[in-house]
């Protein structure tokens, strides 16, 4: 079965909203899908009403960020209980750390005279936000080249004060809180982890490993692969789409092993379907 297991929408760092992104899976064959913004559920009720009109299954889940967020050590939970309020809290925290840097940033934007004319104000009133929201905005209006928004975004992040990313949780608590919500975590993307001695040292807590991912290159799927083997992990299929600045919808190419599925058993919500007659 084709599933993509990891997507993102305009709810946190995405550039299409999650209705879109539903269809978007649906339309390149996906059979099952999972939302899996930053630290946030926000879009997950709009994605899973439109899988299941489109007959698709659906996976409840999230991306978590851990200490340090510069290690890309990203947490998948899928197949969490939205409402554990463990779970919640923690994002909770992650969430003002994301806001207290886009609020930075938009300082930053303003002193150099940018931003006035495009209602970056209006961003103090989202419920959630990332600096990567106002990035889409930045690019769409051509005000700055992709490499001076990011440079101005590290301008304004790279000098908080060493306690600023604190509330972040580590990968160890970002697990168990997964699990106490009733999910499965799987490490994202671990080919972009900066040290690989960090990213390996989460192994042993997890449930499964995204082994297969666009952002993986070819020559890094069979490492990957034995590194899963190695310690009894399930391998994962996401795509990590953004749709960043225009980019089109790439279904996976390799089919989910139908093991993970039977792990997430009844975490994996089908569509009713009404009896004919």
């Amino acid at each position: 079965m084709l599933a993509d297991l990891h997507m993102h929408s305009t709810v946190s760092d995405g550039w299409r909203d999650p209705d879109e992104v539903a269809n978007l899976a649906a339309d390149h064959g996906v059979r099952v899908i999972a939302l899996t913004d930053h630290d946030t559920f926000l879009g997950v009720n709009r994605a899973r009403a439109v899988a299941h009109r489109r007959g698709l299954g659906y996976v409840p889940a999230l991306e978590v960020t851990t200490y340090p967020p510069n290690q890309l050590r990203h947490i998948l939970g899928h197949g969490v209980d939205m409402n554990h309020p463990r779970l919640l809290a923690m994002l909770q925290r992650t969430q003002s750390v994301f806001r207290k840097q886009t609020e930075a940033w938009i300082r930053v934007l303003q002193e150099l005279g940018i931003g006035g004319d495009l209602g970056l104000d209006a961003y103090a009133y989202k419920p959630t936000v990332m600096p990567g929201a106002v990035l889409k905005v930045i690019l769409q209006h051509g005000v700055m080249a992709e490499r001076d928004a990011w440079d101005s975004v590290r301008k304004a992040v790279d000098f908080m004060p060493a306690d600023f990313y604190a509330p972040i949780p580590s990968p160890k608590e970002a697990v168990d809180a997964i699990h106490a919500a009733g999910g499965l975590a799987v490490h994202a993307h671990p080919g972009l982890v900066p040290d690989q001695d960090l990213m390996k040292e989460v192994l042993p807590m997890l449930d499964g490993l995204e082994v297969y991912t666009r952002r993986h290159k070819a020559e890094q799927i069979p490492l990957y692969e034995e590194l899963a083997r190695r310690h009894g992990l399930l391998m994962t299929v996401g795509t990590d789409y953004h749709g960043f600045n225009g980019d089109e919808y790439e279904a996976p190419k390799t089919i989910i092993d139908i093991r993970y599925l039977e792990r997430l058993g009844d975490r994996v919500q089908w569509p009713v379907m009404e009896k004919a007659g």
